[in-house]
């Protein structure tokens, strides 16, 4: 009799190393950042310099007492100057000659808005290291505040919901999009319930860091600040690209693919009822995010049909 070999996961052939990380550590129940993490040090390895920010990964990225939660390198700034100080770091190792991947680390908050000039800047110039956003749609450490990421019609601290106001006004900045727009080496989206096309954008983007800036969004709902339970945050992501309200794609000096692609594509209304921020919400301003989810997407496919149109890629400088 044959026995038979059971096979592994496609996801563990781009795990190089072990977790970095404490088994306990001091994220909230069910948050997603704490496997984004765990699947970040696996994949990029200990040759790894995570640079960030106070924000929610803060408490865990800087270690608390007389302890650390990880055995990465950790790089601490201001909002400002991650991208700068990301800069300095991956010029010093190339002059060193150390192929060390140095990875900011940031909120939405800080990269939509607080540190996106830097982060601009640092595309435009070249600058070969990984940018690492995980999207949870406000500054949710802060007391769940209003990013320029947030959605139309979220409820935050400051965008309440009463006799004044029915969430937030404004629609979300689409920063994956303005960050391919720079024409850099790589960007791509990604989240947990898609592992395996997480763990391989990630791959992907240590090898074409030596090309100049990469840029990974990771989508990234927050339990306390959304309103879900700790045991669904998974679920919800899994349902944001099953109704294509964050659909998985990656372009190359711009070149757009779809990796990730929905055959029939789920309501909105499936995906907004899994959380509390959207449950004010009526039928006309559910039909206002579902005619936004259609237009980005149908303005994505059709950025993929360009084919082999990309814009050709440049030396890199930032030497």
């Amino acid at each position: 009799m044959v026995e038979k070999v059971r096979k592994l996961p496609k996801t563990f052939q781009y795990f190089k190393d072990e977790d970095a990380f404490a088994g306990g550590v001091a994220f909230c129940a069910g948050c997603p950042l704490e496997l984004t993490l765990r699947v970040l040090s696996k994949v990029m390895g200990h040759e790894t310099v995570i640079v960030g920010t106070p924000s929610c990964s803060a408490p865990v990225l800087y270690g608390q007492n007389v302890g650390a939660w990880h055995r990465l390198p950790y790089y601490s700034c201001l909002m400002t100057g991650v991208a700068s100080s990301a800069t300095g770091l991956s010029r010093y190792y190339r002059k060193a000659g150390k192929d060390v991947n140095v990875v900011c680390f940031t909120g939405d908050g800080c990269a939509a808005d607080i540190g996106f000039q830097t982060l601009s800047g640092a595309a435009e110039r070249g600058e070969r290291f990984i940018y690492v956003c995980y999207e949870n749609e406000g500054y949710m450490n802060t007391g769940i505040q209003r990013s320029s990421t947030t959605p139309f019609g979220a409820t935050t601290t400051t965008t309440p919901v009463g006799s004044a106001g029915r969430g937030k006004t404004t629609h979300a900045k689409n920063l994956p999009m303005l960050m391919a727009m720079h024409n850099i080496p790589y960007a791509a989206t990604a989240t947990l319930s898609n592992i395996d096309d997480l763990s391989k954008k990630m791959q992907k983007a240590m090898e074409k860091k030596k090309e100049g800036l990469v840029y990974l969004h990771i989508f990234c709902p927050c339990p306390v600040g959304w309103g879900i339970e700790s045991d669904m945050s998974i679920q919800v992501c899994r349902m944001a690209v099953k109704t294509n309200y964050f659909p998985l794609w990656e372009a190359e000096y711009g070149k757009f693919k779809l990796t990730t692609t929905v055959a029939n594509p789920e309501p909105i209304t499936k995906y907004v009822k899994m959380f509390r921020k959207f449950n004010h919400l009526g039928e006309k301003e559910l039909a206002v995010i579902q005619e936004e989810v259609n237009q980005k997407y149908a303005f994505l496919k059709h950025l993929t049909e360009f084919g082999e149109h990309g814009i050709p890629a440049e030396t890199p400088a930032g030497e």
